[in-house]
């Protein structure tokens, strides 16, 4: 449901996720063949899209569809405003819609989607990749059956109920008076700082994974943790808890098995970093929540 203070993409969804209707089976089956429902294919975990004059939307299709392209797994997305349902569902061949559009990666449409977009579509990604992976009982071994609308994987041996994984990971920027810390992976383009970031333990609160994550890859002391926000993160299944965090001091020894380097940048240029006007560096898309935590304190 629309939540209109978080600013960060994958958040704020206009659809209703209609939890009590994912138990029933007669109306699921009515709605994913209802004419006015809404259908959008994914192919190995990557969305549907079309592309119109240069604007890039998902291609969703009409109630019914996923018996047309022979859908191998569905996913009741939820309903919207005025009472349409919307569903995903995965096919096992992508040649079946050659002139009608294409499957693209999720992390790549990110900045050329509608907010709306990309919070209807993030939770399918992950459930589909979860899917994937969990096809099997943990607890016994048998093969586990879909249900609940594609939110649950039921085994018929041992009656263990599972549901989609949710990795916590905490995000931070780590400041100091008027600096603010952003490390830098080899991996990355050249030129890319962001935030620090680390999963969340079992048994952790988030303050005491900020200030343990803080402390392992930039060798700071934290001394103070500021929520900001929380971003779904379906890369694959990730919910990312964002913060701003005031150290002891500026004096960092970088874990180099975590980070290739980190960076001191003052505020002002943290707010060349979010637009684009630094000479050296550049930092996270608008969609990236590492992008938020930098911007609000820029401004500030």
């Amino acid at each position: 449901m629309l939540k209109p203070d978080n600013p960060n993409a994958f958040t704020r969804s206009p659809l209703d996720r209609a939890g009590l209707k994912r138990r029933d089976t007669a109306w699921l089956e009515g709605a994913l063949n209802a004419g006015e429902s809404r259908l959008l294919p994914f192919y190995q975990h990557r969305p549907f899209v079309m592309d119109e004059g240069g604007v890039v939307a998902p291609g969703w299709l009409n109630g019914g569809a996923h018996k047309h392209f022979g859908a191998k797994k569905t996913l009741f997305l939820g309903l919207d405003a005025a009472g349409v349902a919307y569903f995903a569902f995965e096919v096992a061949d992508e040649a079946q819609f050659e002139g009608l559009g294409r499957f693209d990666d999720l992390r790549a449409l990110g900045p050329r989607l509608s907010r709306d977009d990309l919070a209807n579509i993030g939770p399918a990604k992950s459930v589909f990749e979860w899917h994937a992976k969990n096809g099997f009982c943990a607890n016994c071994g048998v093969e586990s059956l879909i249900a609940e609308g594609g939110w649950r994987r039921d085994c018929p041996s041992c009656k263990t109920e599972h549901y989609p994984r949710v990795d916590p990971v905490c995000i931070m920027v780590p400041t100091f008076g008027d600096k603010v810390l952003l490390g830098r992976q080899k991996a990355w383009p050249r030129g890319m700082h962001s935030a620090l970031a680390g999963f969340i333990e079992p048994g952790e609160a988030i303050e005491e994974a900020v200030a343990r994550e803080t402390l392992e890859e930039a060798g700071l002391v934290v001394r103070e943790v500021r929520m900001h926000s929380t971003q779904p993160w379906p890369f694959p299944h990730s919910l990312m808890i964002g913060v701003l965090c005031e150290v002891e001091n500026d004096r960092e020894t970088v874990d180099t098995t975590e980070l290739e380097s980190a960076r001191w940048f003052t505020r002002e240029e943290a707010r060349q970093l979010i637009a684009g006007k630094h000479a050296e560096c550049w930092a996270p898309p608008p969609f990236a929540i590492a992008h938020q935590l930098l911007k609000t304190w820029a401004a500030e």
